[in-house]
């Protein structure tokens, strides 16, 4: 059995007072006056959290590279380790994991003592889609997304990201943030600015 639906008449009073006007324009009105959670950029600009997806980097060899991945991968690739300088072991799995290989330009070069390293990493953000896909691929935690997420710029060769860029990146992100817990949030300090408990009825984070 098919029960048909139709439109309910608007009676009288509800055609003389605009009844259903008004009570959209209270959610409107109501609105209008509650606790703002947008921020003024480009005046005020939030940390984004740490897994947040951003301009690409490489972290430097420091003493915090897993273990005993990176010394497998730098033995099997017969790479030459130096501190400050990209962990990279030139496996190629990013650019064979990215959805776009264009986009990756990556060289080595044949050191005097036998060994190898990297000497072309280059990384046309013109062509990527973010998707983490190569920083999941890469054995020996080089490759990340970090929090850089102003990425305008005047000229496209400002969106090729060469191996030196990547290493500063990686340093910068070292220094500030590698020791930062994995959190959404950075502190519930922040995350109660954002979405404030009063209307969303957020359950409280334990801090770590």
């Amino acid at each position: 059995m098919i029960k048909k639906v139709f439109e309910k008449p608007l009676s009288w009073l509800e055609r003389i007072l605009f009844i259903d006007f008004i009570r959209g324009l209270s959610v409107t009105i109501r609105h209008a006056f509650s606790k703002t959670i947008t921020t003024h950029y480009p005046y005020e600009k939030l940390t984004p959290p740490k897994r947040f997806r951003g301009f690409f980097g490489h972290k430097v060899v420091d003493g915090t590279e897993p273990q005993p991945a990176f010394d497998e991968w730098v033995e099997r690739f017969k790479i030459e380790v130096e501190p400050g300088r990209s962990r990279c072991v030139v496996c190629l799995l990013c650019k064979r994991a990215c959805p776009v290989p264009q986009l990756f330009e990556i060289e080595g070069e044949k050191l005097p003592n036998g060994k190898r390293r990297v000497s072309v990493f280059n990384m046309n953000m013109l062509l990527c889609t973010f998707c983490g896909f190569c920083v999941d691929a890469c054995p020996v935690d080089c490759l990340f997304q970090s929090d850089i997420h102003e990425t305008a710029s005047y000229s496209r060769k400002d969106s090729v990201l060469t191996l030196e860029v990547l290493e500063r990146i990686g340093r910068d992100w070292q220094r500030r943030r590698e020791k930062e817990p994995d959190r959404i949030w950075i502190d519930d300090a922040q995350r109660m600015r954002l979405w404030y408990e009063n209307d969303l009825k957020l359950p409280e984070v334990k801090k770590q």
